[in-house]
């Protein structure tokens, strides 16, 4: 069965409810640090109710069983009948990969599939022995005659009685006109629940206890919260009686008693009735409650007790979280493995934009009109030197910060991102026995959609190889003088217009001698060539297709074939990527990106006539040499810079060949240092053109995919320039 993605309220939910899943994983693992945050208990409450509530709306009831029975868990747990164990948040963040899986076939169109009943039934285990007695089920509510009470106490109805109000009657009842109950009746519905529409009795002195006043909800809020939820009271049933004839029953007021309080629990059992279990068909309605003859109920008081925890969570950055090192058996290690290996996330096609973004792009607008009307102007006059000039710097002003805000409507926190990793760490620490700390620095730096996208798979990569890899096992950390627990830091700052990421562990770091005989050993160097590698090249070795150090395939890091598809992703976004590391103390991985993938910052050159662009992220430095001074290593030519070799390849040679060019191998000339896969090698070029901003167009079908070139661009006199992808020339050309 389809879903209407068209429908409004689907789309509200899908946002809604997107922004819930996305914080459940980070608020589950901090949960296990602090258990007795009741703060955390509730927003992690409340998120579920509110999937379920907006499931349950919309009748996608696969996805409301799963999310009620882990709301039930937290009920249980927020009301102190349960403490939070490691094996209990095992199954909750298995239930959370479920409805996330869930809310993807929702997304696609498609009626989720029911959960696994095994998995609800784990669930279910942990509130069984804390749960009440059930209410009576069936499909009839019987009640026995009882003599009429007269109405001198404050009285109030309990949850079944509300629930007999909604449910309907058949035979005593007076029928509605259709399937839906109006705004008035529904009011009159209220009324009568809190005391508007009771007999003229006198209140009770013997009033329940106060509750302090932020633990209490008026009945205006109350009643806002069911319109809410209902949309002023439209019910799909087949048969909804008044509720005055609904509340002429004699057992109602042998049942409430003197309390003039319902319990939170019974107060989301109502709310679920009302909104939550979202199965108001015709058949569930057909509820027979008999009718007494004329008894009125005084319901004076009704306080509705919910605690001040339970309003809407705020927002707070991640405290560090710890992954406790709890051995696990093999099915659970294997449910893990699972749980990470998620079909491909489909792209989000919308982002939210602050208004006061918009309003600044639009009073740029504005101001380009006008600049575009001094042109005009310009144009047809002919004294235009010094006017002319000026209304250019106008131009070049407006369009800079027309950009700048465009560019920030396109804007997303690296959260996004990050906020998956405390359950990527937690889930593979249990697995691996180890005990790991993640913390997380810079989570509101912003940088372009498409890349918090593109980063997420290549981050998550070098995350679980840090964990699998980096950090030792306790045992070996206490015997090297360590603490036990394992550190992780993921950091995002910005830096001019590129985005700098780094991943640190304090783990045993790499032994560049070790990974020399491992290169040699699986024949991708020979010995004489990787001896003359540094300790930074080497540690760049890990990035070599098919190079790994493990002797033992993982399960989690797998068989030594995704780092170089983590450089290569790096890659494509014009990005590099640079590793550091010391043998016991640890090793640091940092990813340099740009902010935008649409505007490039460049460095522009000249060979012959053609111009070529070099992306600005993998320049290092200009330098102009006396190219007679190079020495040959090889068949290399090489130039001794700061008593370091630098190899050096004319990039004529490479891109030109028009008839005449010939390669200035004999003279001063500029040589372009830039950082090729972990290495620093010199472009020789004709001319530096300088620094200048691109906008990326796409190569057409003849050209694409060619190895080497990233694309192309317009440049400020007309003429095409191609973008070079360096880390692709040097495979091409020089591997």
């Amino acid at each position: 069965m389809s879903i209407d993605l068209d429908d409004e309220i689907l789309q509200d939910f899908l946002v809604e409810a997107g922004e819930i899943l996305e914080s459940l994983g980070e608020q589950l693992v901090e949960l296990e640090q602090s258990p007795d945050d009741l703060d955390l208990l509730n927003a992690i409450f409340r998120g579920f109710h509110t999937v379920k509530g907006g499931a349950g709306f919309l009748a996608i009831n696969a996805l409301v069983d799963v999310c009620h029975s882990a709301e039930d868990v937290f009920n249980v747990l927020r009301q102190g009948d349960r403490q939070v164990s490691a094996d209990l948040m095992d199954v909750i963040l298995q239930v959370v990969d479920v409805v996330n899986e869930m809310f993807d076939q929702v997304r696609a169109g498609n009626q989720p599939e029911p959960a696994n009943q095994a998995l609800l039934q784990r669930l279910r285990s942990y509130t069984a022995a804390e749960e009440a007695e059930p209410f009576p089920g069936g499909d009839v509510v019987s009640v026995e005659p009882a003599p009429i009470v007269e109405p001198a106490a404050v009285t109030d109805i309990v949850e079944q009685e509300f629930e007999a109000m909604l449910d309907s009657g058949e035979e005593g009842g007076a029928q509605a006109s259709d399937d839906e109950i109006s705004e008035e009746e529904f009011e009159q519905l209220l009324d009568s629940l809190h005391g508007k529409g009771g007999s003229p009795t006198p209140q009770s002195n013997s009033a329940p206890a106060e509750q302090p006043a932020a633990d209490e909800i008026s009945e205006e809020e109350f009643e806002q919260l069911l319109d809410e939820l209902h949309g002023k009271g439209r019910f799909s049933g087949e048969n909804v009686v008044s509720a005055q004839q609904q509340t002429e029953n004699e057992a109602v007021t042998a049942k409430t008693g003197d309390s003039g309080d319902i319990t939170e629990e019974e107060f989301e059992q109502l709310l679920d009735e009302l909104h939550g279990k979202g199965k108001f068909s015709g058949e569930n309605l057909k509820t027979n409650v008999p009718s007494v003859a004329e008894p009125e109920i005084a319901v004076n008081e009704t306080k509705i007790t919910k605690p001040q925890a339970s309003s809407e969570p705020t927002p707070k950055k991640v405290e560090p979280v710890t992954a406790a090192a709890k051995p696990v058996n093999a099915s659970t290690a294997k449910d893990a493995k699972k749980n990470h290996k998620a079909s491909p996330a489909q792209g989000e096609s919308t982002v939210r934009v602050d208004t006061h973004v918009l309003d600044e792009i639009m009073n740029m607008v504005g101001e380009l009109v006008l600049v575009r009307n001094r042109f005009q102007t310009l144009k047809a006059n002919e004294e235009t030197g010094e006017q002319f000039s000026k209304a250019v710097s106008n131009l070049d002003v407006v369009t800079a910060d027309l950009q700048l805000a465009v560019m920030k409507t396109r804007m997303q926190p690296i959260k996004k991102v990050f906020g998956r990793f405390p359950r990527v760490v937690r889930d593979l620490a249990r697995s691996l026995n180890k005990e790991i700390r993640l913390e997380l620095v810079g989570e509101e730096t912003d940088l372009d959609k498409n890349l918090v996208e593109a980063l997420a798979d290549p981050l998550v990569h070098l995350v679980r190889n840090a964990v699998d890899h980096g950090i030792e096992l306790p045992e070996q950390r206490q015997a090297a003088g360590k603490s036990r627990e394992g550190l992780v830091i993921l950091t995002a700052s910005q830096e001019g217009d590129h985005i700098l990421l780094s991943i640190q562990d304090d783990g045993k770091g790499m032994n560049a001698d070790a990974l020399r005989a491992k290169v040699i050993e699986k024949g991708l160097m020979d010995a004489e060539t990787a001896a003359r590698l540094d300790d930074k090249e080497c540690y760049n070795l890990i990035f070599l297709p098919g190079f790994s150090t493990k002797t033992e395939i993982s399960d989690v890091s797998g068989r030594g074939v995704g780092m170089d598809v983590v450089k290569t992703r790096i890659s494509q976004m014009n990005g590099v990527v640079e590793i550091d590391s010391e043998e016991g103390v640890g090793s640091t991985i940092v990813i340099k990106v740009p902010l935008t993938l649409a505007i490039m910052p460049t460095l522009m050159t000249k060979l012959g006539d053609q111009a070529f662009a070099l992306p600005l992220a993998s320049v290092v430095e200009i330098l102009d040499l006396d190219l007679r001074k190079t020495n040959v290593v090889d068949g290399q030519p090489v130039v001794i810079v700061r008593e370091r070799a630098l190899p050096l390849f004319y990039l004529g040679e490479w891109l030109v060949h028009e008839p005449g060019y010939e390669v200035n191998k004999q003279t001063m000339s500029h040589v372009v240092v830039v950082n090729a896969g972990g290495r620093q090698v010199g472009f020789v070029v004709d001319q530096l053109i300088g620094q200048e901003e691109v906008v990326i167009k796409p190569l057409g079908a003849q050209l694409q995919g060619l190895e080497g070139l990233a694309g192309a661009t317009i440049t400020g006199d007309g003429k095409i320039a191609l973008i070079l992808d360096v880390p692709g020339l040097m495979n091409r050309y020089a591997g």
